[in-house]
């Protein structure tokens, strides 16, 4: 890791000339309330003082909702070509919770089978990060992603006079020589991005006991009173997994032209919260209940992901509970979790 430090004064220019250069995607303000990650051609529509970003902005573009695989011709013989669709392009303004959630899907599609369209779109992203305003259902600080110590090429945090700039990569490095007027950061920058980091911390307002929940889970795991109790006013609409950064369920369409001689295969979000996601040939259903499958989604969020990767498949980035039409509340569960226990 490089640590240097950025002017104000040469902010604009840097980021002018990566606009000018690459392909930009970072916030821009969609509402008086909510930012999207859109491509960005002018410095004036780049916002990245925002709390709210619906769909995180990582998960979208290195995972799209809806992405061709393969195409196909049907002949003499079956000719399958693959279809792998990426441009370099920088992904600015991502907060850490969110470049967290991006490193748990990097394992995922490269641990089991390794994904080339995942994997070559993430090779040609470059990351760009910087700290952003928790919103109240945030309690990434509980756990342990409200800062990001790779996963990135470039983090900027700013402080009162420059910006403190963590270079992970070669890449980062390369690009910061050529586009920024940097310095070493001094043992005064690096108090400054201390006090910084102390003041930021006390900014999430939210926090679970996640501590002794993978124990505490398989205690409660078969009573059907707290799943009942707590799964009640679940729609089964999926909006918490849409909006999750690290949730990974699809599923595979087929598309064949009319002529039945070529045709393709098409990768689109699903959500292990609708009913009819563990439905199989034959009409029978893995889980055909709301409540067993709002207990799936906090196993797999909070514990087989401990067992598998050593971490968890939630980065707190608290989405999930503004999404939520029931307002099924993920960090007061967790909480509920060790009351139940502690009883």
């Amino acid at each position: 890791m490089l640590y240097k430090v950025l002017d104000k004064s040469a902010y604009r220019d840097f980021v002018k000339a990566l606009i000018s250069e690459y392909e930009f995607i970072g916030p821009k303000k969609k509402d008086r309330s909510v930012h999207d990650f859109v491509p960005i051609k002018d410095i004036s529509e780049l916002d990245t003082n925002y709390m709210r970003v619906t769909i995180p902005p990582a998960k979208k573009l290195l995972f799209p909702p809806n992405e061709k695989l393969v195409t196909y011709e049907v002949g003499r013989k079956i000719e399958v070509r693959p279809v792998i669709e990426s441009d370099e392009e920088i992904l600015f303004g991502v907060n850490a919770w969110d470049i967290n959630g991006m490193n748990f899907l990097d394992r995922v599609f490269t641990t089991d089978f390794i994904d080339e369209n995942y994997i070559s779109k993430r090779e040609k992203l470059i990351v760009i990060g910087m700290d952003s305003k928790p919103t109240e259902t945030n309690f990434s600080l509980s756990m342990g992603t409200e800062y990001a110590k790779d996963g990135f090429d470039i983090y900027l945090t700013e402080l009162k006079d420059k910006y403190f700039i963590r270079i992970a990569t070669a890449r980062g490095n390369e690009i910061v020589e050529r586009y920024a007027k940097v310095s070493d950061a001094t043992a005064e920058d690096f108090r400054g991005y201390d006090k910084y980091m102390n003041n930021y911390r006390k900014k999430f307002k939210m926090s679970v006991n996640i501590k002794n929940f993978y124990d505490d889970f398989e205690l409660i795991y078969d009573n059907e009173d707290f799943w009942k109790k707590i799964a009640k006013n679940c729609y089964s609409c999926g909006s918490c997994n849409l909006v999750c950064p690290t949730c990974f369920c699809f599923n595979i369409k087929d598309d064949i032209e009319l002529n039945l001689k070529s045709g393709s295969k098409t990768r689109e979000w699903d959500s292990c919260m609708i009913s009819e996601y563990g439905l199989v040939a034959g009409g029978h259903n893995f889980r055909p209940d709301k409540e067993n499958r709002l207990k799936q989604r906090y196993r797999c969020k909070l514990k087989t992901f401990i067992d598998k990767f050593g971490k968890y498949a939630c980065v707190g980035c608290g989405r999930c509970i503004e999404a939520c039409l029931a307002k099924i509340n993920i960090a007061e569960d967790i909480n509920s979790v060790k009351k139940e226990v502690s009883v």
